[in-house]
């Protein structure tokens, strides 16, 4: 398989697959697509799903595809006008209500921070820019206490019901994302304005998010971040120990300590890696064993953290770039170009949805951009 040219067409195949889902009549998006590729109308609008476009559509334009402007301005008026909620956040639109306005979702918004700021080094707007910069500070008000070092990022602020901030309270993929949301700032003009995040993230991590004696990331935690969840049942995210990786090596002088990314690549290469390229992501702390089927996202992520750990240290890690990009592409891209949500290790599909409220392939236009930096494999 030419995976470079794979890469290139999957790119711009995931950016028109996606235009099936504007809604036209009412503006924004749906957000699920079944078996057969039909889009499943419905009045909701979940703000992940447009957040993740619009960043989608952002990249479309930094590798040049015109065509990603118009619906990329869409998303962005239809966020700000339509799911900004009176507090200055931004929340989804659900049985025609603005969703629990008075809670502040951090994971929802930082995405929305990554989008606009992709988005305004895309365009050069500087009106997105502040914005993004804008709800940046917002979450930040709101969620972040006296030390980032020592506190991390709270999940969520105010009020809401059951589920409106369903990655909990305390939760590493909050922090995750803040640096994610940091990088994409930074890489919109706004360096000057961080000053030390990223040096402050790369603490809280070392402290409270890496296992040093099992290397995993722990990501589900109990009263706080300094407890984290490991009783029984309780697994970590080999793939979020990729993305630490990778974006940490996004900002100069801020990356882990080679030791430690080696050993990251190593627990996900010789636990979660199946001889076939399939990602069993999902590493059970009591059993120090990993399970499960691979899920359209790991698979996205692990073959973007195994591409860029080849272009750093080589081998063995192009053999399991390879390995992975050619499971995602032989059972996860169906015929019409959608990606199915979930696939068990033996290549069956468990999920044939292609999109839903959770699922936008921003992980696999992410692949996509890591997988076009490599000659033809």
């Amino acid at each position: 398989m030419n995976q470079k040219n794979a890469f290139h067409r999957h790119f711009e195949g995931i950016l028109r697959y996606w235009d099936r889902c504007r809604d036209r009549e009412r503006g924004g998006l749906h957000h699920l697509i079944d078996a057969t590729g039909t889009v499943i109308p419905s009045p909701d609008r979940v703000l992940l799903i447009h957040a993740r476009q619009l960043y989608n559509y952002a990249e479309g334009l930094r590798a040049g595809l015109e065509f990603c402007r118009e619906p990329a301005e869409h998303l962005y008026g239809f966020m700000t006008e339509i799911l900004r909620t009176p507090g200055g956040w931004y929340t989804s639109l659900v049985d025609g209500q603005l969703f629990c306005p008075d809670g502040l979702d951090t994971y929802m918004n930082l995405f929305v921070v990554i989008a606009m700021a992709r988005y305004a080094q895309a365009t050069g707007r500087g009106d997105v820019r502040d914005e993004a910069w804008r709800l940046f500070r917002l979450i930040e008000e709101k969620t972040v206490g006296d030390d980032l070092r020592a506190d991390g990022v709270l999940g969520c602020w105010g009020t809401g019901g059951r589920g409106f901030a369903p990655i909990g309270k305390f939760a590493g993929n909050n922090v995750l994302h803040y640096l994610e949301a940091v990088v994409c700032l930074r890489d919109a003009g706004l360096e000057a304005q961080l000053g030390d995040r990223a040096f402050a993230v790369r603490d809280f991590f070392l402290a409270r998010i890496l296992d040093p004696a099992e290397i995993v990331t722990l990501d589900a935690f109990r009263a706080g971040f300094h407890d984290p969840d490991r009783r029984p049942g309780a697994y970590a995210s080999l793939a979020h120990g990729l993305e630490w990786f990778g974006f940490f090596r996004e900002w100069p002088g801020a990356e882990l300590p080679e030791t430690v990314e080696r050993a990251l690549l190593e627990k996900a290469l010789h636990h979660a890696v199946q001889d076939n390229g399939a990602f069993v992501d999902q590493f059970y702390l009591a059993e120090r064993r990993c399970a499960g089927a691979a899920s359209f996202w790991t698979q996205s992520e692990a073959v973007k953290g195994f591409g860029l750990g080849a272009r750093l240290f080589g081998e063995p890690y192009g053999d399991a770039f390879r390995r992975t990009a050619k499971f995602y592409f032989d059972q996860f891209l169906d015929a019409d170009g959608g990606v199915f949500s979930a696939v068990d290790r033996n290549g069956v599909a468990l999920s044939r949805m292609k999109g839903h409220a959770w699922k936008a392939d921003y992980h696999s236009l992410r692949m996509c951009v890591e997988g076009k930096l490599h000659e033809t494999a």
